[in-house]
């Protein structure tokens, strides 16, 4: 199976009142096409910050991250922004939907923008039908004409997964999806991601949530900006269930000082 993303010696160095703070330290990691990583640690860990490093929304300090072959070291901001615009999706918990939009709009916006790329190949029309298939399965298709404060955050979250899918990325990457919602909703979010996984695309999560991890392939656990371990649960299947998955997870989680 290809490597989506090679990370090789990452390192990021933040300058902070003329002092350096290591934030990651020689990290190392594959991601392979189909995974499904959760990233999991205390607060201060480097989580987030691995999560945007390694998608090229923060530049690294030292080593060097390939994702689908490409450098990012060696891409320009422009080429850096093509890259994520047209193979990478992300999700925050902070949704950063624009409030002057309806739902509809804000995930056809960069379908939209990603029209004048090289060898795009697709029309307005094709995004707009791509929207509503994203939708259906979603099953937000009667929000579409909202605006986004008349929306659930359940909702609200499942349009910022079709948002991030339009342009149908390599790989998905997702901060704490599911941290501003109740359990419910967050269960709902994590249904789709699973299923988006099991279409075929890469996901990279952080969480701090046993429930939504034990839902991935393997967890990272992080600590003082480095990689400590790695728990390999493999494929999940929401046919068995995943209480022995939390089981398992949470006594490896315990070993590791969580």
């Amino acid at each position: 199976m290809a490597a989506v993303l090679e990370v090789t010696n990452l390192c990021k160095t933040y300058i902070v009142n003329k002092g350096q703070h290591n934030v990651l330290r020689n990290i190392n990691l594959t991601l392979h096409e189909g995974e499904f990583v959760s990233v999991m640690g205390p607060s201060g860990s480097g989580k987030s910050t691995l999560l945007y490093t390694v998608s090229g929304m923060d530049r690294l300090t030292a080593g060097e991250v390939v994702f689908d072959g490409q450098s990012l070291s060696q891409l320009s901001e422009k080429e850096m922004a093509e890259l994520r615009l047209h193979k990478m999706g992300f999700i925050f918990q902070q949704m950063h939907m624009l409030s002057n939009l309806s739902v509809y709009d804000n995930i056809i916006l960069s379908g939209y923008q990603a029209l004048s790329g090289k060898g795009s190949g697709r029309s307005r029309s094709d995004v707009n039908q791509y929207a509503d298939s994203l939708m259906r399965k979603l099953n937000i298709i009667e929000t579409a004409a909202h605006d986004i404060t008349e929306v659930s955050g359940g909702q609200l979250q499942r349009a910022c997964i079709c948002r991030a899918l339009i342009n149908e990325p390599a790989m998905l990457f997702a901060d704490e999806p599911t941290g501003a919602l109740n359990s419910k909703a967050a269960q709902e979010v994590m249904s789709e991601l699973c299923r988006i996984n099991r279409e075929g695309t890469t996901v990279m999560i952080v969480t701090h949530d046993v429930k939504v991890a034990a839902q991935s392939d393997k967890v990272l656990y992080m600590v003082d900006g480095n990689i400590q371990g790695e728990h390999v649960l493999g494929k999940y299947s929401p046919e068995q269930g995943s209480r022995e998955r939390e089981r398992s997870l949470t006594g490896w989680l315990m070993e590791m000082g969580w």
